[in-house]
């Protein structure tokens, strides 16, 4: 194994969601995560193109446009009493864009939990690598078949810039 890797395993997916009124959170914000997922994949997005080639050119030139924050994919195990999974629905409904945050397990404290939301409801965590991005659920799919769980699938749509936390440089 190549040092400094990290294993996906206790990798977890939060995100800050309104709080019902029913809470006493005084911040407002209750910090989930997305219990049982079982990957993530779609952290990139690719840039437009944008046409800069004047008549006298013999070939097409072109500068690098703005990026398009891409979707985040989320396929999870299904389990209807999470109240996890019961908030990605309500998300989908409500269309709010909120903070979502990947906690990888390289942390050597318990700075895989996120610790706090900043003044501007983003999560915050310290000690492991991390990506939080802003995003609203565009979809969440359940699938059933025969001989198998209910699995779901979760589609976030990025809003912005992912802000990475990466550890600290040892080379």
């Amino acid at each position: 194994m190549t040092t400094g890797t990290i294993r996906t395993k206790g990798t977890r997916l939060y995100f800050a969601t309104p709080t019902d009124a029913s809470s006493n959170d005084a911040d407002g914000i209750t910090i989930k995560y997305v219990l049982c997922a079982t990957g993530i994949q779609g952290l990139g997005g690719a840039a437009d193109q944008v046409d800069i080639t004047c008549l006298d050119s013999a070939e097409r030139e072109y500068v690098q446009g703005m990026a398009n924050p891409g979707q985040v994919t989320v396929p999870f195990n299904a389990i209807p009493s999470a109240g996890s999974h019961q908030a990605l629905f309500a998300l989908q409904a409500s269309g709010d864009v909120i903070s979502w945050m990947i906690a990888f397990s390289d942390a050597t404290t318990a700075g895989t939990v996120p610790v706090s939301v900043d003044s501007t409801q983003r999560l915050v965590s310290v000690g492991a690598t991390t990506a939080e991005f802003l995003g609203y659920v565009s979809d969440v799919t359940i699938d059933v078949q025969t001989n198998e769980i209910v699995r779901g699938s979760l589609v976030v749509q990025r809003s912005g810039a992912i802000n990475w936390d990466w550890p600290a440089i040892t080379q």
